[in-house]
């Protein structure tokens, strides 16, 4: 398998990863150049490593002719990583923004209702 053909792989698994684990890690997405980078050496045996954004370098093993993300999955999930602490913090605060959001529009609909407001009355006709 060539250079390209790996960096697609390894974008593509992280991506399926994330979208299994994005309720336990709390993340959606990883962004590659942001939250990491993919090293890819080719030479007698080829090789490959992944730069986290917390500034951990994790080797990757080839299993076949594709290489294995697991050591980057267990740093992901350990309690060293930063990157991902960060984002869970960022989630959290978006999805408290997002929550008060709702319950001010609700809180809005409900007042509307109540009181009768004209817009609603022509909304009815």
């Amino acid at each position: 398998m060539n250079q390209p053909n790996h960096h697609d792989f390894i974008i593509q698994t992280l991506d399926e990863w994330c979208k299994k684990h994005s309720l336990e890690l709390n993340i959606t997405t990883l962004i590659e150049n942001e939250d990491f980078k993919i090293l890819l050496i080719n030479g007698l045996s080829e090789e490959a490593c992944i730069l986290c954004s917390c500034g951990a370098k994790v080797h990757l093993t080839k299993v076949r002719q594709n290489f294995s993300l697991s050591n980057y999955y267990k740093h992901l999930k350990s309690k060293s990583c930063k990157m991902i602490k960060k984002k869970k913090v960022i989630n959290s605060v978006n999805n408290d923004q997002s929550n008060m959001n709702d319950d001010h529009d609700l809180s809005d609909d409900e007042t509307s209702e109540s009181t009768g407001s004209p817009q609603r009355k022509r909304l009815r006709r």
